[in-house]
């Protein structure tokens, strides 16, 4: 019930769902004064939430700071790097090539969360972690479609075409959330990397990981943050950015109010 929650009526409470809303309302109402104030509150909601500058700036106060460069660890302790799923790979259209043995990799087609996996690649090559923990199952919601394609699997094969053992990549095939990412990659950061011989380097987007330390912390497993994929850039100060809404700007500001509702949620019902 909670997944089903999380992932729809959530939905109601971001800028995009607002503005389907309003105008849906605009549409319904009888009263030309309530038309014109439902389509006023679309208009507002659209410029305010895709004004470039105050969405920036939303992004940088909230996402987490993006890290200097991490060094091989000590001889004593290695890290393995955790990798949270969801739009590294193209989930809606199916590549040809379906692997059928390790000589054979698929081609598959990179989403946009592909920085994720593409950062803990350079952390692997550059020898800051050693082994790759790929968390996320085939989660599925009402009003979209299933994926066709097995994401924490693409990206591990991924990883074994630019080069990293097969041996050193294990995968979290069942969880559909960062509440499940947490639950169930813990006890298998405790059978195969016990603390005591390794770290741990949590990999996901700059915009979600104050959520996901917060669960893997719940989970009572300490982690080293490694953001990617920002949506905060450097500051913007021209009329264009302050005066014209921007679709990009909107779409930003949909993750990023989502998000906020997905933490406040998490702390709810305990998750955080």
């Amino acid at each position: 019930m909670f997944y089903f929650f999380s992932k729809t009526i959530t939905y109601l409470l971001t800028p995009a769902g607002w503005l389907v809303v309003a105008l849906i309302g605009a549409l319904l109402v009888k009263t030309a004064r309530l038309r014109r104030q439902l389509i006023g509150l679309a208009l507002g909601v659209f410029w305010l939430f895709g004004n470039s500058f105050l969405v920036n700036e939303l992004a940088l106060w909230w996402e987490y700071p993006i890290k200097p460069d991490m060094h091989a660890p000590g001889d004593s302790v290695k890290r393995v790097a955790i990798v949270l799923t969801g739009g590294m790979i193209n989930g809606e259209r199916e590549a040809p090539g379906k692997p059928l043995n390790r000589t054979h990799l698929a081609r598959f087609l990179l989403g946009r969360e592909a920085d994720r996996i593409g950062q803990a690649l350079y952390l692997y090559k550059t020898g800051a972690v050693q082994k790759v923990l790929i968390s996320g199952g085939l989660g599925s919601w009402p009003f979209q479609p299933i994926s066709l394609n097995d994401e924490g699997h693409l990206a591990g094969e991924l990883l074994i075409i630019a080069g990293v053992r097969p041996e050193d990549i294990m995968l979290e095939g069942k969880s559909r959330n960062t509440h499940e990412n947490a639950r169930f990659s813990a006890p298998i950061l405790r059978k195969h990397f016990d603390k005591a011989h390794y770290e741990y380097v949590l990999i996901t987007s700059a915009w979600h990981m104050k959520r996901a330390i917060a669960c893997f912390q719940k989970e009572g497993v300490q982690t080293i943050p490694f953001p990617s994929n920002f949506l905060g850039n450097r500051r913007l100060s021209g009329p264009a950015e302050w005066l014209l809404p921007d679709e990009e700007a909107f779409f930003e500001s949909y993750y990023l109010i989502r998000e906020f509702v997905g933490y406040i949620t998490y702390k709810v019902v305990g998750y955080v």
